[in-house]
């Protein structure tokens, strides 16, 4: 047993709760901040990225810019305890909004990265439009 709680929650094959590592815990850390949008959580409503939230801003330079420093604070006031930031780019598309995010994790003295690519609504990071709850995409490197 790691100690990491994995994400989502889930059992394991022995019934019990499932765990990951410290690296992957992060990850899925700047995931949930990245894709909760302000407002979802009840006790916590300034909780969350809201990455999704910018469709409605048009896309042009001084809106990457401000996604940039929403992020890098959202990030700070959330998980500044566990990650320190060392690049961090955000890259609007038509349908989506990628975050590159160099950091590194306090707890294991461990430089990583990761990029997390967030669908705006009404687009899918599926093919052929898939009916389900828009994906979330999420790679180290």
């Amino acid at each position: 047993m790691t100690g990491y709680l994995s994400f989502p929650y889930q059992i394991d094959g022995s019934g019990q709760t499932a765990t990951t590592d410290l690296s992957a815990y992060v990850q899925n850390l700047i995931l949930l901040v990245l894709e909760t949008n302000p407002g979802e959580r009840v006790n916590r409503p300034d909780f969350g990225g809201g990455l999704k939230q910018l469709v409605f801003g048009g896309m042009d330079a001084a809106l990457a810019s401000a996604a940039e420093t929403l992020v890098r604070s959202k990030l700070l006031q959330f998980l500044g305890d566990a990650i320190s930031i060392n690049t961090l780019t955000v890259t609007m598309g038509r349908e989506s909004v990628t975050v590159d995010l160099t950091y590194f994790v306090t707890h294991s003295q461990t430089a990583a990265a990761t990029s997390v690519t967030v669908p705006l609504p009404g687009h899918s990071l599926n093919p052929q439009g898939s009916s389900g709850s828009p994906s979330v995409s999420i790679s180290g490197a």
